[in-house]
């Protein structure tokens, strides 16, 4: 079962984490700091990018939810490109999943999102609508794509090992190639504790 890497953000703290795939039940703790094995891949220059800017917003917002950034694995599927990443999260102690989006950052200079579709394969098949409205995600991030619902209900109703899935395909003849500045990747916003005070950013 393939590892993945996360960008954790608190008020006051940013780190770099480790996270195995675990359950969306958050029953036992998250360790904070681990050693990461020279085999992973370290995170993309727009995930990183991304997160200072959010990081940044969150601090302006008061916003204390827990926000975390997951690059993709890219597998092949019918000679298209898939990106893909675990439905089963891992989680700290007392946390529920409030938000999830996949975001594709996009090269406006090459495609602009009105041409772009962005279809699930796996668990649920479709093709996702962008989001358009407030979030304390940074906007230069990249465009948002609501899968909240993907993840609450797959994660309750399967097991560990399955993937969530994802093609991003243009609708029209492209000028040229490099449509995306970096795979897409995935941001999850956890509502902590009762015991924690939250103040929320929009989404």
């Amino acid at each position: 079962m393939s590892l993945y890497l996360s960008l954790w953000m608190r008020v006051g703290s940013l780190s770099l984490v480790l996270v195995a795939v675990g359950t969306m039940e958050c029953t036992e703790q998250e360790s904070l700091i681990q050693e990461i094995p020279s085999s992973i891949v370290m995170p993309t220059q727009c995930l990183m990018d991304c997160t200072a800017l959010t990081f940044t917003k969150k601090l302006q917002l008061g916003d204390t939810r827990n926000i975390r950034l997951t690059d993709s694995t890219e597998e092949e599927h019918r000679n298209l490109k898939e990106y893909c990443w675990p439905v089963d999260l891992k989680c700290n102690v007392g946390e529920r999943l409030q938000r999830a989006f996949v975001v594709v950052p996009v090269d406006p200079s090459v495609v602009a999102h009105e041409h772009l579709a962005v279809k699930s394969t796996g668990p649920v098949v479709g093709t996702l609508s962008a989001h358009g409205g407030p979030a304390t995600l940074a906007d230069d991030c990249g465009i948002r794509y609501e899968v909240t619902p993907i993840y609450q209900s797959t994660s309750e109703s399967m097991g560990k090992g399955l993937s969530f899935c994802i093609q991003v395909v243009a609708l029209q003849p492209l000028s040229r190639d490099g449509m995306l500045k970096c795979p897409p990747f995935l941001v999850t916003i956890w509502q902590p504790s009762a015991a924690q005070p939250m103040r929320e950013g929009g989404g």
